[in-house]
């Protein structure tokens, strides 16, 4: 018995052909769906892959390098910047050592120069056993980036860095023989240091019945300041007493000093942010501390 005719042949065939496409239409606009996810997750990735290679760049320049020229922090217009102190005995950098001059000199322009103008930054350095010390922060009008800009990429380091920088020193070399005697020692300003930083006088004292301290021949810490029972002495050095031309000059410091044989003293000239109070005057501030270094980088709406 034939239940199809040789007329309904046809329409069989196509509608077995129809049924086979419906399973196969829809794989085909399942496979587009999911072809539109992939090209625009692949997309998002290649997009956060260059965010993240341009940070990477720029923290890489900022911390392994010294900058172009070396000594930009002195002059204030470098090439490229960099961060990393500058090893002047083995003419290189010392990768992830802040320099706190170059620290303080840093500008948000020469971060926009580093990364490019389509690119906005926050940058963040604080101290690691201390997060609520901060020692410095830059670009984003020094906020954080907000929750509305998307694809931000943060890139975090360790470094090394302190608050003051030591510019010279009389460290393990005064000590009383009971007759006076003067001590000299020199550092170097121009006119971008001393409109950048306070200079101070730091003396610590075991036993020293007087002393003073000149700067350039002008006096800074007079003999009465200085005692047997005082340990420490610091004082800021008037900015008319250095030398402030184009060129970096040297400043002439000259302790003299009088006391019983056994006693010693240490002398310090420690250069600080304008503004730095006196109670950050310390060796403690001094000596290299671990920073926490945060770098915020995105694209501008």
């Amino acid at each position: 018995m034939k239940f199809i005719s040789k007329d309904s042949r046809g329409f069989a065939i196509s509608m077995d052909l129809l049924l086979a496409l419906i399973p196969l239409t829809i794989l085909l606009g399942m496979v587009t769906v999911n072809m539109d996810n992939m090209f625009y997750i692949t997309e998002q990735t290649v997009f956060q892959s260059s965010i993240e290679r341009v940070g990477t760049d720029a923290v890489d320049t900022l911390l392994e390098t010294s900058g172009t020229p070396v000594n930009w922090e002195q002059t204030g217009n470098p090439s490229v910047v960099g961060l990393a102190k500058y090893d002047t005995t083995k003419k290189m950098p010392v990768e992830s050592y802040l320099s706190p001059h170059k620290t303080n000199a840093l500008q948000e322009s020469y971060i926009q120069d580093l990364i490019g103008p389509k690119y906005g930054y926050y940058l963040k350095i604080t101290r690691i056993d201390n997060s609520s010390v901060v020692v410095k922060t830059i670009g984003n009008n020094n906020t954080p980036p907000s929750s509305n800009i998307t694809n931000v990429i943060k890139i975090e380091r360790l470094v090394v860095t302190s608050n003051l920088e030591i510019e010279a020193s009389l460290e393990g070399i005064i000590r009383a023989t009971g007759e006076p005697r003067t001590y000299t020692t020199s550092f170097q300003t121009n006119d971008i240091y001393v409109a950048s930083y306070d200079y101070w006088v730091l003396v610590i004292n075991r036993g020293y019945d007087a002393a003073s301290v000149d700067v350039n021949a002008n006096p800074v810490v007079t003999e009465s300041e200085i005692k047997h029972d005082i340990t420490e002495v610091k004082k800021q050095i008037n900015e008319t007493y250095l030398r402030n031309q184009t060129m970096l000059l040297d400043n002439i410091v000259s302790v003299r000093g009088r006391s019983t044989p056994g006693n010693s003293m240490d002398v310090y000239i420690i250069s600080a942010p304008h503004g730095t109070p006196a109670s950050d005057i310390s060796l403690e501030n001094i000596a290299p501390m671990k920073c926490r270094f945060e770098f915020y980088i995105w694209v501008k709406g």
